[in-house]
């Protein structure tokens, strides 16, 4: 092989090493500074109460908790919830889709509004024809929210929906 050729092979794998190794520090960002700084972890100060008193009171044997009195029982029954949740205003509003005799046509429209991102379900309830799969979207803590959402179902699938507040 010529002398000059070889010159040249070997003069054109050296400049494509090199470039290699230097074109990337070029084109790439910055090295950053963040593996230089440390972070301080701060520890948290000491509470100022004294809790040891509240430690002591804990019993310690079974003995000891047997002999505690029995805290009186508390009665929460759903009306005395639902109550209290009238009472504080708070409200969801669900949107019942439809309702079906068959659980299969009830979970493939709940599945075709799961991929349209609404959050479906369908839950069911025992009258004298027969079980019933309600189709349902939400619960949403929103009034306007939640019809904005039923319009938005009446008219993308076309179908008549109830608005039920719980």
């Amino acid at each position: 092989m010529n002398v000059i050729l070889k010159q040249r092979i070997v003069g054109a794998i050296v400049i494509t090493a090199l470039a290699a190794i230097f074109v990337p520090m070029i084109f790439d960002d910055p090295v950053s500074d963040v593996d230089l700084y440390m972070n301080e972890l701060a520890l948290p100060q000491e509470p100022k109460e004294d809790f040891q008193p509240l430690l002591d009171n804990i019993p310690k044997t079974t003995d000891q908790v047997l002999s505690k009195p029995i805290p009186a029982q508390v009665n929460l029954q759903a009306e005395s919830i639902n109550q209290s949740a009238e009472n504080t205003g708070l409200k969801s509003w669900i949107i019942q889709v439809g309702s079906f005799s068959q659980e299969q046509n009830a979970i493939e429209f709940r599945d075709k509004l799961r991929k349209s991102k609404f959050t479906a379900y369908v839950d069911s309830v025992t009258t004298d024809q027969g079980t019933l799969y309600r189709l349902r979207v939400g619960p949403e803590l929103d009034e306007k929210v939640a019809l904005k959402t039923q319009q938005q179902l009446e008219v993308q699938y076309k179908v008549k929906t109830l608005l039920i507040s719980e």
